[in-house]
């Protein structure tokens, strides 16, 4: 096999493989259980994990969708584990939904990694995770909008999906921080991570919140959604902030129709290489946090390329 690896894409019973056209006797086999592949963080993550697949001619890539619904996530791990792949490298739709699997790899002697989303399980149920701090997250974009709007006014929050420990953390450093700041209050909707679920809610709090002086979106499809509404409603001089800084974030910020956003690494090819180690028997460190940087127009140039 040459160093540049061909992939075949097949849909089968909801799940996305992506393997090479050959693969020797000794083949290391890694399955990716991402929670969906049509979000941009996520497709961005399985472009850099094939470019890392190209590299590797030796590692069988094979690419499971859960199809933002966790018991589809759920089957799609269970048969690569039945079928002794190597490792698996998980980003859990639910950190709740997806915790049985983590018993399901051990007992199999399948190395879990998990990343991007914790996992709700003990650590000494999975091999490494890595990934960025929401919590910390949380706190970043909200020290940047009070940077904003000052000591008062009113924020809209545009949450993910309920039950992701994505959703929970940056939820959570967000609120932490806007509570040391009495003058501030902070108005939540659920937009699923998602652009039409996220414009519907914003035009719904818009009609309630005419005064808003800034927009927190825990993704930045929701923050573009967020935009959009305040463009349409003409309402001008609103701060939209959103997370991911992933292109989507960058386009955003560089036209001006995002204030900033939080960059967040979409863990590729960190975590693959992280899966080989372990595989190696290297020791690893259990826990791996990346920085997470804000994206503004000042620091567009240093972090979108």
């Amino acid at each position: 096999m040459t160093c540049r690896q061909m992939f075949r894409i097949a849909m089968l019973a909801g799940t996305v493989f992506a393997a090479p056209v050959a693969a020797s006797a000794q083949q290391v086999e890694i399955g990716i259980a991402q929670p969906n592949l049509e979000h941009p963080y996520r497709v961005g993550g399985i472009e850099r994990a094939k470019a890392w697949g190209a590299e590797h001619p030796d590692v069988k890539l094979t690419i499971v969708d859960g199809r933002r619904d966790s018991a589809t996530q759920l089957s799609g791990v269970e048969d690569l584990i039945t079928r002794h792949v190597s490792a698996v490298v998980l980003s859990p739709n639910d950190s709740k939904a997806l915790a049985p699997i983590a018993d399901a790899a051990k007992r199999a002697n399948v190395p879990l990694i998990i990343f991007d989303r914790k996992l709700d399980v003990p650590e000494t149920d999975f091999a490494a995770f890595i990934g960025s701090d929401n919590i910390e997250m949380g706190r970043v974009a909200a020290r940047f909008v009070i940077e904003k709007i000052g000591e008062e006014g009113k924020v809209i929050q545009l949450e993910g999906t309920p039950g992701a420990s994505a959703t929970v953390d940056r939820k959570q450093g967000f609120e932490e921080e806007m509570a040391k700041h009495p003058g501030i209050t902070v108005v939540s909707y659920v937009g699923h991570y998602r652009l039409q679920e996220a414009v519907a809610a914003m035009e719904d709090a818009v009609t309630a919140h005419r005064d808003v002086k800034a927009v927190f979106a825990h993704n930045d499809t929701m923050a573009m959604g967020a935009a959009q509404v305040l463009e349409e409603q003409r309402l001008e001089g609103v701060a939209t902030v959103g997370m991911d800084g992933a292109k989507e974030g960058c386009e955003g910020v560089a036209s001006g129709r995002l204030t900033g956003s939080v960059y967040y690494p979409t863990m590729f090819p960190e975590s693959l290489d992280l899966a080989m180690k372990v595989l190696a028997g290297e020791t690893v460190e259990k826990m791996t946090f990346l920085d997470t940087p804000m994206i503004t127009k000042e620091t567009h140039d240093t972090y979108c390329k």
